[in-house]
């Protein structure tokens, strides 16, 4: 690895391109915590900054045959994560508002507290829920609900981290407790007999 590390970056990003996969964990050594300190510090949050990264270097992999280095990884990775941080944040603004909104919804859209329950409104308003997750979330959360689905199988299936996919099966509970208190556990049971 130390020779990988004594590489220029025109180097490295050549050796990127063929595939090589010392040349990438020599990149992603050098430069992880440059990142993860620069998008710690514009997002305020260690865990979204490490998914952010996780993300940042992901893509370079994912697009590694394609990759042209125009001046070097340092400039390459400082507009990286602007962007990402740029997305993240108009991503966790557009949630906001989106949950604000279902706040702010009138009582009749919310599940009904009393014993005498209409089960299929219950099942409609669960499906309506979880259709307004963000797509990436909604799928992963969908695929948790299958038995055969553990977080591991989910994470190897989509190629994201075992702790990405706890995140947006966390994320998803959170809005659903919020919108069906006591009776979410009755509407998860239903969402598995469905299926």
């Amino acid at each position: 690895m130390t020779s990988y590390l004594q590489l220029s970056d025109p180097e490295l990003a050549a050796l990127l391109r063929a595939g090589d996969e010392a040349a990438f964990k020599a990149v992603y050594q050098k430069y992880w915590d440059k990142l993860l300190a620069i998008a710690g510090r514009r997002l305020s949050s260690t865990d979204e900054a490490e998914d952010a990264v996780q993300d940042i270097f992901l893509n370079l992999w994912k697009r590694r045959e394609r990759f042209e280095l125009k001046v070097n990884f340092e400039h390459y990775f400082a507009v990286a994560v602007k962007f990402e941080v740029i997305n993240r944040l108009a991503k966790r603004s557009r949630e906001q508002e989106r949950d604000h909104a279902f706040a702010q919804a009138p009582q009749e859209h919310q599940a009904p507290l009393h014993i005498g329950f209409d089960l299929e409104l219950l099942e409609k308003q669960l499906e309506a829920t979880i259709s307004s997750l963000p797509p990436k979330c909604q799928l992963i959360f969908r695929m948790s609900r299958k038995p055969d689905f553990t977080n591991k199988k989910i994470a190897e299936q989509l190629d994201i981290s075992e702790k990405a996919v706890e995140k947006h099966v966390t994320r998803a509970l959170k809005l659903l407790k919020s919108r069906f208190g006591p009776l979410l556990t009755l509407a998860l049971l239903l969402s598995r007999v469905k299926q």
